[in-house]
């Protein structure tokens, strides 16, 4: 919840990844935009956070956000 409320914002509002919204709502956009679509390509990114970088993150995180709680529940993560 901490890191969605500071970058929430910077997300423009045609965003799909702002909180609340997700497939479906990306879904109807694609067909606003674009009208009806044959196919999809949908990625499952779960497994790919083990390769994120803890040690370029956390001073990115360390600048917006300053709760020794929260650093110590991401280090756990880790």
């Amino acid at each position: 919840m901490v890191p969605e409320s500071i970058y929430d914002p910077d997300f423009p509002d045609i965003s799909d990844f702002r909180s609340g919204r997700g497939c479906h709502f990306a879904l109807r956009r694609i067909k606003e935009e674009w009208g009806t679509s044959r196919w999809f390509l949908k990625f499952d990114i779960r497994k790919s956070f083990h390769t994120i970088d803890r040690h370029r993150l956390i001073p990115i995180l360390k600048e917006e956000i300053d709760d020794p709680k929260f650093f110590d529940s991401i280090q756990r993560v880790f």
